[in-house]
């Protein structure tokens, strides 16, 4: 393993891991306080009584389960970096974020897919500068190229991924999980551009490439004839 100002890049991933569960913790305990108000106040306005007790059934779910959710995600969100520098590691197809195989799965789980990529594409495309930098720096703590954005641990298709499967701690109306990833959006991938330059300017203090920079070219007017 290489060194990195004295850091081995075998103990990156432990560090960012630990350096991203604050974080993560705090933005899906709003998450899940969010998704709890939403459920009280649809209770609230619902025109019927089936519409209501849904949404009732909903909120003691997510009362009740709701430390089930940040141990399941942060464990998986674990094993990601963990595996990070395991040149055999592939995801599996049913877990990505894809349009491939649309056709093979149910309307329910479409529309999920759906959503989830809308998600992840536009937190992509919000921290694309930071997300460039750091696809190239987990390339080299993993000693491959620089990671594309659906193998990147911390990526926003990855965790969109981990929330989906974290989420089954849950039995949720496939309408409700929509309001639980809606939620997730505004309070993890809201602030999706700030871990990253977080993780960014760590990397950058370890040494892994350092003076990585991308300046963007600047159009010169041509001069007046």
């Amino acid at each position: 393993d290489r060194d990195v100002t004295g850091v081995q890049t075998c103990a990156l991933p432990i560090c960012i891991y630990e350096l991203l569960t604050v974080e993560v913790d705090r933005g899906l305990t709003a998450t899940l306080d969010g998704l709890e108000q939403q459920l009280f106040k649809l209770a609230e306005q619902a025109r019927s009584n089936d519409t209501q007790l849904r949404c009732l059934e909903a909120l003691g779910t997510i009362k009740h389960g709701r430390f089930d959710l940040m141990p399941r995600f942060v464990a998986l969100l674990e094993s990601g970096l963990a595996l990070v520098r395991d040149q055999r590691t592939e995801h599996p197809s049913a877990e990505s974020i894809s349009f491939n195989d649309l056709a093979l799965v149910a309307e329910t789980d479409m529309d999920e897919t759906t959503l989830l990529h809308e998600i992840s594409a536009r937190a992509e495309m919000k921290a694309s500068l930071p997300l460039f930098l750091l696809s190239q720096r987990f390339g080299v703590i993993a000693g491959k190229p620089a990671l594309d954005s659906e193998s990147l641990p911390i990526g926003p298709a990855m965790l969109c991924r981990h929330l989906r499967r974290a989420s089954h701690c849950f039995e949720l109306h496939p309408e409700h999980r929509q309001l639980l990833f809606r939620q997730f959006d505004r309070h993890v991938m809201g602030e999706y551009g700030a871990m990253v330059d977080a993780v960014n300017a760590y990397l950058v203090n370890q040494g892994v490439l350092a003076h990585l920079t991308y300046v963007p070219g600047r159009y010169k007017h041509g001069s007046r004839q």
